[in-house]
């Protein structure tokens, strides 16, 4: 038995892991790099000869994205995903065509697969019930668990010659407003988890603070008449920082202006609405109601919304405002306006355009974005309101299963050595570089 990172090694980039077990080649997650396009974005694919089976954690773009043109290479490779999720990734793989068809004509960028090629894989996508073991061979079997992160999120447990791994995928211990906590499976004997949260800053941040924090920036820059972006991910923080501005508007804790949402939130949370079986009914009939009265999803044609300078709230995607999207075409107009505010809801990528917009309000307040210079006047800001586990929650998680070996993917080179550091004296440790194969 052996583990392999294909992507996610040392980096959040396009994870993807490979498990060899009892003549199995089991692929956990297939997604593309968050800041890299065409072929650069894909795994590290070339030197894999054969996949059986594919799971997929969750749907966003760095766990799933490539999956279509993974089951191009590999048609006989079956696919297991929980029940919710199979929903979410057939709609957020058919935009992403969308996205790369737009990207070939303005940039010639490879188109890495088709609307046909997603259809294809609807048909090799087989939803899964949580907890209820699945056998993938005489000796191998698979059980889902349920993650927290996002709807439909799941964690994996593999038995095979007498051993539990568990694959966290990205995990949260915490419930948010829209997802319960993740469900942890008894002792195990090897973690592979995420890392996204290494660093000890985030000991300290709780939900509570941060929305408290969030709610006062948001007082001050409304009611002098700024305007407020949220950069969000449209799966996930969408739909959770939606929910947490209409309960601060509704309790009077900011004031009551115009709130926009782009098309793929929009759709997400429509789904969430409709297929998420953890939102009780009182809070699902609020939250829809909420929407119709107080949300509008921004027209295809942008040019009065981004001329109107009056206070509003938006919430667009993508959260790291990677170019072309909206919220990168909205962010360029609104650093240039001293009144308003960029509010980051989560993780920066180093190669991000949204770290680079941080880095520069912290020093110079000089921007260049696409080789243009951009004066950095709005108010900068990032909020910790992750759905991935917090530093204290990534000690926890291996304390609480007990594995005899622990190894580190899908975070930063210094927050997994950080990790590792705490830990060492009571677990047998990894932390594997892309294509280093670790024995299980």
């Amino acid at each position: 038995m052996n583990f392999t990172p294909l992507g996610g090694g040392k980096e959040i980039g396009a994870n993807c892991y490979i498990i060899r077990t009892n003549g199995l080649n089991i692929m956990l997650d297939c997604g593309r790099h968050p800041v890299k396009s065409g072929y650069e974005s894909l795994p590290a694919l070339e030197k894999l000869e054969e996949v059986d089976y594919i799971i997929i954690s969750h749907s966003h773009y760095d766990h799933l994205s490539s999956l279509p043109y993974v089951l191009g290479k590999f048609p006989d490779a079956t696919v297991f995903t929980s029940k919710e999720n199979r929903i979410l990734a057939l709609r957020i793989l058919s935009n992403s065509v969308e996205v790369m068809k737009k990207k070939n004509e303005k940039d010639a960028e490879p188109i890495l697969y088709t609307h046909r090629d997603v259809k294809k894989a609807k048909k090799r996508i087989i939803p899964l019930h949580y907890m209820k073991p699945l056998e993938l061979s005489k000796d191998v079997l698979l059980t889902l668990y349920p993650a927290g992160h996002v709807m439909g999120a799941s964690s994996a447990l593999i038995e095979s010659n007498g051993k539990r791994i568990f694959y966290t995928g990205d995990i949260s211990l915490s419930p948010q407003l829209t997802v319960p906590e993740a469900t942890l499976p008894d002792e195990v004997d090897i973690v592979i988890s995420e890392g996204t949260y290494g660093l000890k800053e985030t000991l300290s941040v709780n939900r509570e603070i941060e929305t408290h924090r969030l709610s006062r920036k948001l007082r001050k820059t409304l009611g002098s008449g700024g305007r407020v972006m949220l950069p969000v991910f449209a799966l996930g923080r969408g739909q959770e920082a939606l929910y947490m501005i209409l309960k601060l508007m509704e309790a009077e804790k900011i004031p009551r202006v115009p709130i926009y949402i782009n098309g793929m939130v929009h759709v997400l949370t429509d789904l969430l609405l409709k297929e998420h079986d953890d939102m009780n009914s009182e809070n699902r009939a609020w939250f829809k109601d909420s929407i119709k009265r107080h949300v509008t999803v921004i027209p295809k044609k942008l040019s009065s919304i981004i001329e109107d300078k009056s206070p509003m709230i938006l919430i667009l995607s993508s959260g790291m405002l990677i170019e072309d999207t909206l919220s990168y075409i909205f962010a360029r107009q609104m650093l240039l306006e001293a009144k308003s505010a960029i509010y980051f809801m989560g993780y920066q990528s180093p190669e991000s355009p949204g770290f680079a917009v941080l880095e520069a309000f912290k020093s110079t307040r000089q921007l260049e974005l696409n080789e243009e210079k951009i004066d950095v006047r709005c108010d900068v800001d990032i909020f910790n309101f992750s759905g991935h586990a917090n530093y204290s929650e990534l000690l926890e998680i291996p304390r609480r299963l007990q594995p005899k070996k622990l190894i580190y993917v899908h975070g930063d080179k210094e927050a997994l050595e950080n990790l590792k550091e705490e830990l060492q004296y009571e677990f047998e440790i990894d932390i594997p570089d892309n294509l280093e194969e670790i024995a299980l």
